[in-house]
């Protein structure tokens, strides 16, 4: 596997070391998923926190992963933008575990908006993926491979992302019409459709005018809040997200990134993906 040189300074070098001289290693952000196990033998390794730098103009902000989504969005608010992932947890725990909220799976809002990472593999060493760093590597795009990987592919230590302008308005609506999938399905372009409890929510979002326009098109529709999703629910959704590969490939790329099983071995366990 390609290696690039990379220096992110001493935080991350010391995670480097701690990688390499581990047996079993446990990788956590905020554990806001409450997948890390309570009592563990493994080196518990987080990445650090904190901006790396910010290009308004760009669209483009670049951050360690260990840096909570709250404090990302307060940075981004100074500018007028955001970054669509849900707001908890760290953009870290976000990225390995395809956080997209309640966008369906088809919505690749993660990893599309991940432009590069940098990533500690488990013998120690540091990979890039993204950008003009890696294309390419043994047929991989690293990035959409990190996405949803869960730790199982190394700890990721620093993250360039897309941002994009806040919209003027952002519009939550309900409806439980047996019509309701058929008539979303003919807006124009809404930025969420889902389904919780039976019911059809939709956001709306843009110039004002153009969203009450299309909320006039819509019958048996009530504005609401955004839909809350139990604990369960979320899990479930965030699970479903990341079984879109098949497992014999699936199993076969984290063979040739943790050929020793080092790696959050307990969810490694759970979705017989040692190997």
């Amino acid at each position: 596997m390609l290696r690039s040189e990379v220096n992110l300074g001493s935080a991350v070098t010391d995670l480097q070391h701690q990688m390499a001289s581990s047996d079993t290693v446990c990788i956590v952000g905020s554990n806001s998923t409450d997948v890390a196990p309570a009592d563990t033998d493994a080196s518990v390794l987080q990445a650090p926190a904190g901006l790396i730098s910010y290009e308004p103009d760009e669209l483009m902000i670049s951050l360690f992963a260990g840096t909570s989504i709250a404090d990302v969005n307060i940075e981004l608010q100074r500018a007028n933008q955001r970054i669509v992932v849900p707001d908890w947890g760290t953009i870290g725990g976000a990225i390995a575990t395809r956080r997209n909220g309640l966008r369906e799976s088809h919505h690749l809002t993660l990893p599309n908006n991940v432009l590069r990472c940098t990533v500690i593999a488990a013998d120690g060493s540091l990979y890039q993926g993204g950008g003009q760093v890696v294309k390419n590597v043994s047929g991989f795009d690293l990035v959409k491979l990190v996405v949803g990987s869960w730790g199982l592919l190394g700890l990721i230590v620093e993250v360039t992302m897309r941002t994009e302008p806040i919209p003027q308005v952002s519009q939550w609506l309900q409806s439980v019409d047996p019509t309701a999938s058929d008539q979303v399905n003919h807006l124009y372009k809404p930025a969420v459709i889902t389904h919780v409890n039976e019911a059809t929510f939709v956001l709306l979002e843009g110039n004002e005018q153009d969203v009450n326009q299309e909320i006039s098109r819509l019958n048996g529709f009530a504005l609401c809040d955004m839909p809350k999703l139990d604990r369960s629910l979320q899990m479930d959704r965030l699970h479903h997200l990341s079984h879109d590969m098949p497992h014999s490939i699936e199993r076969s790329i984290r063979k040739q990134f943790d050929p020793s099983n080092k790696l959050n071995k307990h969810i490694a366990t759970q979705r017989d993906l040692l190997t």
